[in-house]
């Protein structure tokens, strides 16, 4: 009754039967949107980001966070840009001159002067001790075989009937003092040339240890500067010896100097953990003072390398990793070895070939599930190991 009175209002000018008309309809339409309002949408359960697989990663196509990932195509380029840096002193300089080499070296410190003067004694010694006994063998060859000499001709004379068997006797013991009083003397010298070779020995270990390379010492020519820097263990097999470098000291912050990678010490520092590498620069304009402290680039010789976008790179436990694609909306975590930073690169050392797709900028999203994925291998490695139980 009341729908009827309302579409009376309304509309007055409408015959009844068309008013009974609407006015039944109108329960049977309302009792259908009824029905429409309590028909349950169906919920998308995919997950926007799950772990599917042992280190890949799963993103839902289309989503916000696909959205914000940037992908990068990995190319190989040639540079000349350093694989590694590392901070270097002046520690020796040999400036022209006409004096002998040995008084023209300066040094970084008085006991590095110190031990290299020992050093250089050390080694006069040992040369003097070695042509002592080559002249002390050869005497006592010339005596031993002079003194046998004279026992053959004793002996032969002895059988004519000529000498006295006294004088054979004489000559005989005579010989065998020759003997004895000869192998002395070797001994005695070569016990010097022992105990001045391991004196030697011993001082360049010590000039290794002040940082210098004493075979550098002995085989520079006029005009260089030797520079010592150390590199961390984690990083000398970047390193290796003819490797060109170049040095920019803080004393002369506009010019660059290039230079070689000379030597490498034959053992790590064990407190730090470093390898000492010894470089040689050309120091022909008396430009570099014992002392002085440079930035020095490792590596700059042109190479095909791997660079990438540095946000792409996600560090985790010591380690790096990027993600790799591995299908639409996967990506699979890889293990990489990074070396130096260009700009807004980073140079891969070790786990790409080049042509892969990267997630460059936006990976750091995706780092809670590389953790994630890391820490599911490691509980995994555990239960493998022997001993434990299921």
């Amino acid at each position: 009754m009341t729908y009827l009175l309302s579409f009376r209002v309304f509309y007055p000018q409408c015959p009844l039967w068309m008013r009974l008309l609407a006015v039944m309809s109108i329960p049977a339409f309302l009792a259908a949107g009824r029905q429409v309002a309590a028909v349950p949408q169906k919920a998308d359960t995919t997950a926007v980001v799950e772990l599917v697989a042992p280190r890949i990663i799963a993103v839902k196509t289309g989503s916000l966070l696909e959205q914000k990932l940037s992908i990068s195509a990995v190319q190989k380029e040639q540079i000349t840009t350093p694989l590694l840096t590392v901070a270097g002193a002046v520690v020796a300089r040999l400036p022209q001159g006409s004096g002998p080499m040995e008084d023209r070296w300066q040094f970084n410190s008085i006991e590095l002067s110190g031990v290299y003067a020992d050093w250089q004694r050390a080694r006069a010694e040992k040369e003097f001790n070695a042509r002592r006994l080559i002249k002390i063998r050869e005497l006592t060859a010339a005596q031993l075989n002079s003194q046998k000499l004279a026992v053959d001709r004793l002996r032969k004379l002895v059988a004519t009937g000529t000498e006295a068997i006294r004088d054979l006797t004489a000559a005989e013991a005579n010989l065998l003092q020759v003997q004895l009083e000869g192998q002395k003397a070797v001994y005695e010298a070569e016990t010097a040339l022992t105990v001045a070779t391991r004196s030697r020995a011993a001082l360049e270990r010590k000039l290794l240890q002040e940082g210098v390379d004493p075979l550098l010492l002995e085989s520079s020519s006029s005009g260089i500067s030797l520079i010592m820097a150390d590199v961390p263990e984690l990083r000398i097999s970047l390193v290796a010896i003819g490797q060109s470098c170049i040095a920019q000291f803080y004393g002369i912050p506009d010019e660059k100097f290039t230079g070689k990678v000379r030597s490498l010490a034959p053992t790590l520092s064990a407190q730090r953990h470093t390898l000492r590498v010894f470089f040689e620069l050309n120091d022909k304009d008396d430009q570099f003072k014992p002392g002085m402290y440079a930035e020095i680039g490792l590596g700059t010789d042109p190479r095909a390398a791997i660079l990438v976008p540095t946000d792409g790179v996600l560090h985790s436990e010591n380690t790096d990793f990027v993600l790799i694609s591995a299908g639409p909306g996967l990506w699979r975590i890889t293990q990489v070895e990074v070396g130096e930073n260009i700009n807004d690169r980073v140079e891969i050392l070790k786990g790409l070939q080049g042509n892969e797709r990267i997630i460059g900028n936006g990976a750091i999203l995706l780092k809670p599930m590389l953790v994630q994925a890391l820490q599911k291998d490691t509980a995994g490695a555990k239960n493998q190991a022997p001993g434990l139980k299921q």
